[in-house]
């Protein structure tokens, strides 16, 4: 049988377990029917096979961002206003301009909306206060969420449409910001408190959600991402499944699922494996902790930069508790979004326990993020084949604001990409994006580097190599959704899934990883993305 598509004339990095870096590479259907020397490979050629001469570019996997909220960030673009400094904004002022003229063709009493705040990006250095949102308007409520999540700001109308005082307490598994002097509400809110303030936000609409996840999906494509592994909730899930039964996901995606989902989900029988190779569910997802780049993750040793400050809790050990094991006694694999060490120990308190009570085969449990580690929590997750994903792009994209909040040395225990290789864990790496811009190489680029945006150095003995980083991207991320058979490297049998890339991965200057363009993403065999380049230029006229 000869080969539909054939790559060949460049460098094609396997990811076997061998380190194989062949010339080639053969696609029949959507398999890899065959890796090796360029004349071994070309003997699949046929009259209907597409041969692309690749002129010396790299092959590698298809990468697979194995954490993220791509869905509903897609969803949210529709009804959200855009205040990151990738949009223009630079300033409180800007923030306050933005909502204005959102809130001008709003109707009155209704909500505006605005996410990926960034105070590190701001001239100010800090959020907006609620009576600086009040600036933008006092007649219509209004939320900001960070670039991170977990962390919100409100404005006067917002609270008192909620009946919400200083007096109000803070509920469990969130807290009010306030005045140290007059407990007067300042306007942030952290967790489980965005519910007292906000229970009904504005959702998009069936509609909303299936464009918004056609477009990003789409967008992951470009960037060379074949899979992504994403946390959803009911219309997150609707959307992927109709654009599965369309034929219209451009990428594969993989899902857990809220873990409040877990009654319904239980009643229907639904478990981990429901689906097929393009939109599978993997497990549930339950939140221990804040967020690192809100700097509000559960921590042992206060913040740097905020002298008696630990963090913030998002359950109650009893809670955390009670809610995983209803889940996990009836064999339901979980995904832990645990960022703080304070927030990772007590996660692995209870996988311990009730790994030891519900014993499952093979459980793959999963600690997202994971990011502020130790030598004996290392151990702690080996030994109970916990199985870590960290954040790639993180100490690049939002490095300069972390160390004055964590300081170096707590740094040198942060995205622990190395301690965990080291100890033979199969860690992967994640964009959480929204939290993060998704490109992988940005991933790897920060991994092998350890450099933030403005160049000082973060955490530098975690550097892992760029196949180590790949890895994280592919093999491991693989495994991690149980793909190991049919994903995460090119090797004959697996899915077609690989990426073109527009220079040599393995031998271009570390600190221009980020720079080498995407030429082309392959999905399941087939081209799903291919890079418009600038025709060559005719001879100067004279």
């Amino acid at each position: 049988m000869k080969a539909d598509l054939i790559l060949t004339g460049g460098k094609v990095v396997t990811m076997d377990p061998a380190g194989t870096v062949a010339e080639a590479v053969a696609v029949r259907r959507n398999l890899v029917e065959r890796v090796g020397s360029a004349e071994s490979v070309l003997e699949l050629a046929g009259p209907h096979t597409r041969v692309i001469d690749l002129g010396g570019r790299t092959v590698v996997p298809g990468f697979i961002d194995s954490h993220s909220h791509m869905i509903s960030t897609g969803a949210r673009r529709r009804l959200y206003v855009d205040l990151s400094e990738e949009a223009g904004v630079h300033s409180i002022a800007d923030i306050v301009k933005r909502l204005r003229e959102r809130a001008e063709g709003t109707p009155r009493g209704e909500w505006v909306l605005g996410y990926q705040e960034d105070d590190s990006k701001l001239e100010e250095g800090r959020h907006p206060t609620r009576w600086e949102l009040d600036q933008a308007s006092t007649q219509h409520p209004i939320l900001v969420s960070t670039v991170g999540g977990h962390f919100y700001m409100a404005n006067t109308r917002a609270f008192q449409d909620a009946g919400i005082t200083k007096e109000t307490p803070d509920p469990v598994g969130g807290r009010f910001d306030r005045d140290p002097e007059t407990g007067e509400l300042t306007g942030g809110i952290h967790e489980k408190a965005l519910d007292l303030v906000c229970p009904n936000l504005p959702q998009p609409t069936p509609r909303q959600y299936l464009e918004g996840a056609r477009e990003i999906l789409q967008e992951c494509a470009q960037m060379g991402i074949t899979c992504v592994y994403d946390t959803v909730g009911a219309p997150e899930l609707r959307a992927a499944l109709e654009l599965r039964n369309q034929g219209a996901l451009p990428i594969r995606v993989r899902v857990d699922i809220n873990i409040e989902l877990f009654p319904h989900l239980r009643e229907l029988g639904i478990k981990r494996g429901l689906g097929d190779d393009w939109l599978r569910i993997c497990g549930l997802k339950f939140f221990f902790d804040g967020a690192i780049s809100a700097r509000t993750a559960a921590v042992t040793e206060e913040y740097l930069n905020k002298p008696g400050f630990y963090g913030v809790m998002a359950t109650t050990p009893e809670l955390a508790r009670e809610t995983l094991e209803a889940a996990y006694s009836q064999g339901y694999r979980v995904s832990c979004h645990a960022n703080g060490d304070a927030a990772i120990s007590l996660y692995l308190d209870i996988m311990e326990e009730l790994q030891s009570q519900y014993p499952q085969s093979d459980p793959r449990n999963r600690a997202i993020h994971c990011t502020v580690v130790n030598p004996h929590l290392v151990q702690r997750i080996k030994e109970l084949q916990i199985l870590p994903t960290i954040f790639g792009p993180y100490p690049y994209y939002h490095g300069d604001k972390l160390l004055p909040a964590f300081g170096e040395e707590r740094l040198e225990r942060m995205f622990a990409a190395r301690s965990f290789l080291d100890a033979g864990i199969p860690v992967a790496a994640h964009s959480d994006h929204p939290c993060a811009p998704n490109p992988p190489l940005m991933g790897i680029h920060a991994l092998v580097n350890r450099l933030t945006r403005g160049g000082k150095p973060i955490g530098q003995s975690q550097r892992i190599t760029v196949l180590e980083a790949i890895r994280l991207y592919t093999v491991n991320a693989a495994y991690q959704q149980f793909d190991e058979n049919k994903l995460g490297s090119i090797e004959p049998g697996k899915l077609a899934d690989m990426v073109v890339l527009d220079g040599d991965i393995l031998s271009t200057p570390a600190k221009e990883i980020l720079e080498i363009p995407v030429d082309m993403t392959i999905v399941d065999g087939r081209i799903v993305y291919e890079r418009k380049k600038d025709p060559p230029r005719g001879p100067p006229r004279v």
